[in-house]
């Protein structure tokens, strides 16, 4: 049947309001991803860091079944004083790899294949647009990072008692705070690359490219001037460096803590600048 031959009439159904409506993008970019069952037991893998952390806390207030094992309740009664700190990084290495095996294809496919006009010219803008991509990844490294860290320390409150709770609740704000600055740094990255990269193994390689040479840059800079001036351009110390601050640790920048979150903010930025130039309903061909 030809198209003028078809009857058509308008949508009855239910309409999504105006406000949730970034979030189409969301729930079928999260559909593609769970696809594959490789990411799925990958992603599942990712909890194994927590997971171990429960146990280990469980354990260290468990003494009486510890002692018939020998010399493993000593070990585990210090499990609590340095497990949080660990298990931070434990936590962003596996989300790290989960934003840079689910970031490239979100916005490289629909600038690739001539969707971005299409879809901006729905009821969606592009701060929409940015916005329902973002949270896909935020939904995806939520469960595996600040989530299951703030229920370990809930699960330690809950057996170390209130006063360890009082003495400690730095811990529970440097997971949150720190896992928050994480995602949003990682997740403005990743966005950046995909629309900048069409190719999704390239993206990839840029992505871990990024960390590696800031680095080494950051590392030769310091080597050079003998300060630690080039910690403005390592990426992942000035990240470290801001958790570290949040539990109380010495961090390993010798840069005061404006000079670490100037880092992270410059990168959003720049994140943010790439996006709002790459992301056009119209492309000019020359």
């Amino acid at each position: 049947m030809v198209v003028r031959d078809r009857g058509w009439r308008a949508w009855d159904g239910p309409v999504t309001p105006t406000s949730r409506r970034f979030l189409v993008l969301t729930r079928f970019a999260l559909k593609d991803v769970f696809e594959s069952r490789v990411f799925l037991a990958f992603y599942i893998l990712c909890l194994l860091p927590s997971a171990a952390a429960v146990l280990a806390i469980y354990f260290s207030h468990n003494t009486q079944f510890l002692e018939q094992f020998g010399g493993l309740d000593s070990w585990f009664a210090k499990a609590p004083d340095w497990i949080f700190l660990h298990l931070f990084g434990w936590q962003a290495m596996p989300a790290f790899l989960v934003a840079v095996i689910v970031t490239p294809p979100l916005i490289a496919a629909d600038v690739g294949n001539n969707a971005l006009g299409v879809i901006l010219a729905r009821a969606i803008s592009r701060r929409e647009y940015v916005l329902g991509k973002a949270a896909v990844v935020f939904l995806l490294l939520s469960p595996i990072t600040w989530i299951p860290g703030l229920l370990t320390f809930s699960l330690q409150a809950l057996l170390g008692g209130g006063q360890w709770t009082i003495d400690n609740i730095r811990i529970a704000v440097a997971f949150f705070v720190g896992h928050l600055v994480w995602i949003v740094v990682v997740t403005t990255l990743c966005l950046a690359v995909s629309a900048w990269i069409r190719l999704a193994a390239f993206s990839r390689g840029a992505l871990l490219a990024i960390f590696i040479i800031s680095a080494v840059v950051g590392r030769l800079v310091n080597g050079v001037t003998r300060s630690s001036i080039g910690d403005l351009l390592h990426l992942s110390r000035a990240i470290e460096s801001v958790v570290l601050r949040f539990f109380g640790a010495v961090p390993p920048s010798a840069l005061p803590s404006p000079a670490n979150w100037l880092t992270l903010a410059a990168v959003v930025l720049g994140g943010l600048w790439v996006l709002n130039i790459k992301l056009r309903a119209v492309q000019e061909i020359r």
